[in-house]
């Protein structure tokens, strides 16, 4: 499977219309399961449930689907839909610099996976978007044997009332400063979770590239900045760096973006847990 994904523009205050959604990820509209699923397989479209979490009050802002090469597959591939609450996206709601609470659900219509709902965060000044911590915040995995309308309401509640602890961590993280060599060991721990460690980008690229900020504002020394520097140079990629291949004399390379929802998700946990240990040292 290629795992490179279409991806809808960031909305800071917008919610997807369902054609923009529809043109994003249009297998979040399939009408029945991909052929071939188990028996016991229970189908429930995704747009059901931006209907349902559209009733709570959640509203789509960004929606991805991977790229997949088998044909019997387009359609039903895996898709991600991330929700911000209604009132978040009222004009004066949320400023410059602020960061929201969302939901993240995760599903395909093939049978690879289950329905997923995870807790997220969303800072206006930076596009990546971030999923939080399993093991720090709720989120709900829901078979596709177990599925139902009444399954969702409550997935979506328990997510919901999670949200606010996200923010919680938020507060204390921006409180918390930290001297240049523990950043620079953040920034190197941080980096060994998108890279193994014989590859050559791990000698290559220095902690400091990934604690410089992309943008004015973000050069402050706390937990908080800190750790959205280093999200949004692993996650977006693009930093140079000269590999040294011998004979051959200096190639200059770009770290490339996390083109895989699985990836994304994966690296974004891993770096929250992360920052929570450098919180409570």
């Amino acid at each position: 499977m290629n795992t490179s994904v279409i991806v809808s523009p960031a909305r800071a205050f917008k919610a997807l219309s369902s054609d923009e959604l529809r043109r994003c990820a249009p297998s979040v509209f399939a009408e029945h399961a991909r052929p071939g699923v188990s028996a016991r397989y229970t189908f429930v479209s995704t747009a059901q449930v931006v209907a349902l979490l559209g009733a709570e009050g959640w509203e789509p802002v960004k929606a991805s689907e991977q790229r997949v090469r088998l044909e019997d597959r387009i359609g039903f591939q895996m898709h991600e839909i991330r929700f911000a609450r209604r009132v978040d996206l009222e004009a004066g709601a949320f400023q410059v610099g602020s960061t929201r609470a969302e939901m993240i659900l995760h599903n395909a219509h093939d049978g690879s996976r289950a329905y997923r709902i995870d807790a997220g965060l969303y800072r206006l000044v930076c596009r990546n978007g971030l999923t939080v911590a399993d093991a720090d915040f709720a989120h709900v995995s829901i078979r596709h044997v177990d599925v139902s309308a009444d399954s969702f309401a409550r997935a979506a509640q328990s997510v919901a009332e999670n949200t606010p602890r996200a923010l919680e961590a938020v507060a204390k993280w921006q409180a918390v400063q930290l001297p240049q060599a523990t950043r620079l060991e953040f920034a190197r721990r941080a980096s060994a979770l998108r890279w193994d460690a014989d590859q050559p980008v791990m000698k290559l690229l220095s902690a400091e590239k990934l604690l410089t900020p992309v943008r004015y504002g973000d050069a402050a020394p706390d937990l908080w900045t800190t750790f959205n520097v280093v999200q949004e140079h692993l996650i977006r990629g693009g930093d140079r760096y000269m590999d040294y291949t011998g004979s051959m004399g200096i190639r200059r390379n770009r770290t490339r973006p996390v083109s895989s929802l699985n990836e994304g998700q994966r690296i974004n946990k891993l770096l929250w847990s992360l920052a929570s240990e450098f919180a409570n040292n």
